[in-house]
């Protein structure tokens, strides 16, 4: 119980509650996390497992697990996706399912601009005995936290959710553009003498990518992705090298000014077989926080496979699929 005091104004702070979307340091690997307009693109069947623990050593920092999956679905020139997602923090907790349709639109040969859409629903949890306040009693079955603003209940709540993305592909290049939380709903937490509401904030994000083939064996892989909210914005920039299909090693940055500055990101990944990729990022603390944590740690494994499903007419191209 007595594990949540430090981070009670932790929490409140950077509205981590039914609020935030979660951080991701492999973006660039696993973009249907955030942009649904990529299932299928590049005619592959691809799962994505990934669990990420954020500022190891502080007691109840943000912990993230997802799997997603998406393929083409070629007789209707779209894709088909669904994901799951689990994200904690201290005492609040947020399980969302959605499912995803994308249609594509061959511009030409080597071109194509991708529109999709998901949905679902996301249940939040929200443990208020868990908390502590000064001035509060927290010793049960007594529980007051001397703040009316303040839940002193276990309670949940269940929401639809709706996102949105666009997807451009044009040979190497690869830019999207999309928004969660269209909706912006609300979750209304009730005890039967206090309610408590917490709103949905809708995000939008934009991405930018490219692959440059320096050699047969050695491509450079430059990414940018900047998310913003109506408070806020924050960048994340990462350059990746791939020898030979089978080795991976990056490097990124996370912030664009002195009071944004927040991780310094080192990435590694393994090519296990043909269809299986391992990564693993770990961030070096750039922010205030940093005398308090670790570093963080995400783990992605990917699996892709090309797919026929729906058959169909089969695209012209096939996209590299190192970029799901």
């Amino acid at each position: 119980m007595h594990k949540y005091l430090t981070l009670f104004a932790f929490f409140l702070t950077f509205g981590l509650v039914a609020q935030q979307s979660p951080q991701s340091s492999l973006y660039n690997f696993n973009v249907y996390d955030f942009n649904p307009a990529i299932a299928g693109i590049d005619g592959n069947l691809s799962v994505n497992g990934d669990i990420r623990r954020q500022w190891a050593g502080i007691v109840g920092a943000p912990l993230t697990q997802s799997i997603n999956a998406h393929l083409p679905i070629y007789i209707t020139k779209g894709g088909f996706g669904l994901s799951v997602k689990n994200f904690t923090a201290g005492v609040s907790q947020n399980l969302q399912g959605v499912i995803s349709y994308n249609q594509t639109i061959q511009l030409k040969e080597n071109a194509l601009i991708s529109i999709g859409v998901s949905g679902g629903m996301v249940q939040h949890t929200f443990n208020g005995s868990e908390l502590l306040t000064p001035g509060g009693t927290n010793e049960p079955p007594i529980v007051n936290h001397n703040d009316p603003q303040l839940p002193e209940f276990d309670a949940s709540a269940t929401a639809p959710v709706l996102n949105a993305g666009l997807i451009f592909d044009y040979n190497s290049l690869r830019v999207g553009v999309s928004a969660d939380n269209l909706l912006e709903s609300q979750f209304v937490l009730s005890s039967g003498q206090k309610d408590v509401v917490f709103n949905q904030i809708r995000h939008y994000y934009g991405y930018i990518t490219y692959e440059l083939s320096l050699d047969n064996d050695l491509n450079l892989i430059p990414s940018l992705l900047i998310k913003a909210e109506s408070a806020s914005i924050q960048t994340d920039f990462n350059i990746s090298a791939e020898l030979k299909d089978k080795f991976m090693l990056g490097i990124g940055y996370r912030g664009y000014n002195n009071v944004s500055s927040d991780a310094l990101i080192l990435n590694g990944g393994l090519r296990l077989n043909n269809s299986l990729i391992l990564r693993y990022a770990y961030d070096f603390g750039l922010s205030q926080l940093n005398t308090v944590h670790s570093g963080s740690h995400e783990v992605l494994i990917s699996y892709n496979i090309a797919t026929n499903f729906g058959k169909g007419t089969l695209p012209q191209i096939i996209y590299n699929p190192r970029f799901l």
